[in-house]
C-alpha cells in the first residue's frame, strides 16, 4: 500500500530529468569533449599517437615526408592522454565540444580501420624509401672516393714515370 500511494505522489512532483530537447544539458566546468588540432602548431613527434590507449590518432606519410593527422572521435575515449604527451603547447587541446553521433553514411569504424592501416603502410614505405635513397647516395659517394682514389694513385704514377 506504501508503494501505492508512493507512485501516485511522483505524479505530482517535477522530473529529476533534463527536458533535453528543450533545455541544454548541464556540463560541467572540466568536461572533456573532442580533441582539437592546430597543424600550423605541430612539431609532428607522433607522441599524441603513440600515447592514446584505443589508437584514435594517426598519422599518414607521403613519400615527399609530409605527414597529415587524422583523428577518429568514434574510437576516441576523451581520456586526453594525447593533450598530456604533446610537447607543443596549443597544437592538441580538449574542447567542450560532444562529439556528433556518427551516421552510418560516415562508415565511421571500416573506414577508420582501412585509413589506419594505409597510414602505417604509408610509413613503412617512405620509410623504405628513405632507406634506400641513403644506401643509393652511400654507393655513389663509395663510388666517387674510388674512383678519387684511383685518378690520385694514376696521378702519382705518372709522376714517378715522367720524373725516372
Amino acid at each position: 500500500m506504501n508503494t501505492f500511494f508512493s507512485a501516485i505522489g511522483n505524479l505530482f512532483k517535477e522530473p529529476v530529468t533534463t527536458k533535453y530537447p528543450f533545455e541544454p544539458t548541464y556540463k560541467p566546468d572540466d568536461y572533456r569533449g573532442l580533441i582539437g588540432f592546430e597543424e600550423s602548431l605541430c612539431i609532428w613527434c607522433r607522441r599524441c599517437e603513440l600515447a592514446c590507449p584505443p589508437g584514435a590518432i594517426v598519422f599518414s606519410q607521403d613519400m615527399e615526408g609530409k605527414q597529415t593527422y587524422h583523428y577518429n572521435r568514434a574510437v576516441c575515449i576523451y581520456c586526453g592522454e594525447c593533450v598530456r604527451a604533446c610537447p607543443k603547447e596549443g597544437a592538441l587541446f580538449q574542447t567542450a565540444e560532444p562529439a556528433p553521433c556518427a551516421l552510418k553514411e560516415e562508415n565511421i569504424n571500416n573506414g577508420w580501420n582501412q585509413l589506419f592501416d594505409e597510414a602505417l603502410d604509408s610509413r613503412e614505405k617512405f620509410a623504405a624509401e628513405k632507406k634506400r635513397k641513403a644506401a643509393e647516395k652511400a654507393a655513389a659517394d663509395k663510388a666517387a672516393a674510388a674512383a678519387k682514389k684511383a685518378a690520385e694513385e694514376q696521378a702519382g704514377t705518372n709522376n714517378e714515370t715522367s720524373a725516372g
